[in-house]
Parts: C-alpha cells; sequence; structure tokens
C-alpha cells in the first residue's frame, strides 16, 4: 500500500497552487505522473458518476496540447488566479482537499472562480509526491466568465 505523508501531500498542494497562481504550466505538469489524468468536472455530474468534465486530460501529451493551447492560441481576457487550499484528508493513496480559487481579470474585481474538492489518487517516487490522478470537483454549477486554467 502507497501511504503518504500529511507534509508531503501539502507541499504538493502548496506547489500546485503556487504554479497555477503564477501561470508556470511547465511546473504544475511537473506535479503530475507521465500518465496522470486531471479532470475538472461539475459536482452534479460527479454525484450523479457521470464522466462528462469541462476540461479532460489523459497524460502528459494531452496536457502539453492544453497548455500550448492557452500560451499560443486560446484567446480570453488577462486574468490572476489565487488557490486556497485547504488540508487534505488522507487514507492510503488517496486525499480528499477542499479548495475555493479566486479570479481577477484585470478589468474588474476578484470573484469567486470555483469551490470544490480536489479527489486525489497520489504516488510516493524518488522525486517527491507525484499525482497519479486529480479530480476537481467543483460545486458551482457555472463558471463565472471562462475557464481558462486548470482548477
Amino acid at each position: 500500500m502507497n501511504v503518504l505523508d500529511a507534509n508531503a501531500v501539502l507541499h504538493i498542494n502548496a506547489c500546485y497552487g503556487d504554479a497555477l497562481d503564477r501561470f508556470d504550466l511547465a511546473a504544475w505538469q511537473a506535479l503530475f505522473l507521465p500518465d496522470a489524468v486531471y479532470r475538472a468536472q461539475a459536482r452534479e455530474n460527479f454525484d450523479s458518476g457521470l464522466p462528462l468534465a469541462a476540461i479532460y486530460l489523459d497524460g502528459h501529451g494531452m496536457m502539453t496540447d492544453r497548455i500550448t493551447g492557452i500560451e499560443k492560441t486560446l484567446v480570453f481576457a488577462p486574468r490572476f488566479t489565487r488557490h486556497i487550499i485547504g488540508l487534505s484528508k488522507i487514507d492510503g493513496s488517496s486525499a480528499l482537499t477542499p479548495f475555493i480559487i479566486v479570479q481577477t481579470i484585470t478589468t474588474g474585481l476578484p470573484e469567486i472562480l470555483a469551490t470544490g474538492c480536489y479527489h486525489d489518487t497520489l504516488a510516493n517516487t524518488s522525486d517527491g509526491v507525484r499525482i497519479a490522478s486529480r479530480n476537481a470537483v467543483y460545486d458551482n454549477a457555472l463558471i463565472p466568465n471562462s475557464l481558462v486554467y486548470p482548477l
């Protein structure tokens, strides 16, 4: 069984939020195993067992495509995000971690982008804990403006 250290889980979540808040998507991707799955999914779909997700990335290849799209082709209003990530409930190699993400579009006031919970499977590696799968289940039915960056 892959038993996780609470400090290591705290550290990877701090690095995760920091990477996204700095828009360092390469650092964000490096937190995942090469074959990891990342999803951003509405709670309604998650609770109903429906697979539909606003973002679904299966492995580093799809993550790289998303990063390229964000950095080179997508057109969106400039924004800043701030991830407030809570303490994890750890069970073996799984962790549930609450989050709030605040977004500020440069022409407006801060607004809550999403609240929810990360449903993770994590793995101990020689480089520290890495994400094997993360389902960012957001509580809000609608995302204000647009969902550009991962949650």
